[in-house]
């Protein structure tokens, strides 16, 4: 190391205050970078690592949850009105958006006390009567091969015949002895009387 003139006595050696200088430099801690532990502060916790895991699993977790709530329903049947196609204790999955139904479709109504699944004999434009052979939709009397009980109106019930007016379904429970439907209560508002058509049907129980 370079030492200037004055550092030294008249006979070359260092003079005492530059060999105490020499040895405070000496025992100075060298500033060193630490490149190890700036690798490591660098570097993403495993803490962090797992709270953004979890955040995302939160996140689609909350998505499904809000697909399954505002696009389909989840309901279970409380009686045999719709045997032998739906059974007590069935679980039924609807899909809220299909409100364009046919004669035919199982859909879930709501008749103000309860959620229960029909199936739609009449829809908007169709006149719905019945005479002694049983249920006739404009003019003509239905055959249903999947109903096994007589087809007959309630006595207490409505007034025949029944035009649908727009935006209006006839339905009616497959068990006809046992069933409340529009024999009761009228036609139903598809908007406001229907939550959907139902999906599928997971059996709960096999007899």
């Amino acid at each position: 190391m370079y030492q200037p003139a004055e550092d030294f006595d008249v006979s070359g050696r260092p003079t005492p205050a530059a060999q105490q200088a020499e040895a405070a430099r000496a025992r100075a801690p060298r500033k060193e970078g630490s490149p190890k532990s700036e690798n490591r502060t660098d570097e993403p916790s495993l803490i962090g690592e797992l709270i953004l895991l979890l955040v995302k699993i939160a996140f689609v977790a909350g998505f499904a949850g809000m697909v399954l709530v505002f696009l389909f329903g989840l309901m279970q049947t409380a009686d045999e009105s719709m045997s032998p196609a739906v059974r007590e204790g069935d679980l039924v999955v609807y899909y809220r958006l299909q409100k364009d139904y046919s004669a035919g479709d199982l859909v879930v109504v709501n008749n103000g006390e309860r959620k229960e699944v029909r199936r739609v004999i009449a829809v908007a434009g169709d006149e719905v009567s019945f005479d002694e052979d049983g249920l006739v939709i404009n003019g003509y009397h239905q055959s249903e091969e999947r109903i096994f009980t007589e087809t007959l109106p309630y006595a207490d019930g409505i007034t025949y015949p029944v035009v649908l007016a727009d935006g209006q379904v006839f339905v009616m429970g497959d068990n006809r002895t046992q069933a409340n439907d529009s024999r009761m209560y009228g036609p139903v508002d598809v908007e406001s009387g229907t939550e959907g058509e139902v999906m599928t049907v997971i059996r709960r129980r096999n007899f």
